[in-house]
């Protein structure tokens, strides 16, 4: 439907974005061709375009307001398909099914994991002010989690990435 039409657009940006900022993708202009099924693939036509992979897919709201990405990555070269798979996340979360699905891709494509589906966490000073942000890997979604008049330094994420640890100076040691 309509909504399933903006929300592919919203992931197709994400996915973009992610990919570009890897520096290992140069993206091929579809020419307003973008196919959503095996079907519309014309293989000939994206080999023209010097494409070496395509993504294809669709996104569908569920009754349960659940958002469901159904993705494939063709091999253009030899006109086959690398992976297919189904990225769900619940309303509100397009950003995330975008960088799951470039996670996916970037690892069938280079063989190493994915990072874009992944947390930072920093230190931003202003004036006294020191805040430890979380945020995604490309910058978005800023959480401060702790805010204080002394220096924070070394923020360490936990092995499993639950955790955070940090230095603080607000016992003046």
């Amino acid at each position: 439907g309509g909504s399933g039409r903006c929300l592919g657009d919203q992931i197709r940006i994400q996915l973009h974005l992610d990919l570009q900022r890897s520096g290992l993708f140069r993206l091929v202009d579809p020419a307003g061709k973008l196919p959503h099924e095996l079907a519309e693939v014309s293989y000939p036509d994206w080999q023209a375009r010097g494409a070496e992979a395509l993504a294809i897919g669709t996104v569908a709201v569920q009754a349960n307001g659940r958002i469901e990405a159904r993705f494939r990555l063709l091999d253009v070269v030899k006109q086959a398909e690398l992976v297919g798979q189904s990225v769900t996340a619940n309303e509100g979360q397009v950003r995330a099914i975008g960088h799951r699905i470039a996670d996916l891709i970037y690892e069938k494509l280079t063989g190493n994991k994915g990072v874009f589906s992944t947390r930072i966490a920093f230190v931003n000073r202003q004036g006294k002010r020191f805040r430890l942000i979380v945020a995604d890997s490309d910058g978005y979604n800023e959480q401060a989690i702790l805010t204080q008049n002394e220096p924070i330094m070394s923020p360490a994420w936990s092995p499993d990435g639950s955790r955070l640890a940090y230095v603080s100076f607000e016992d003046k040691r």
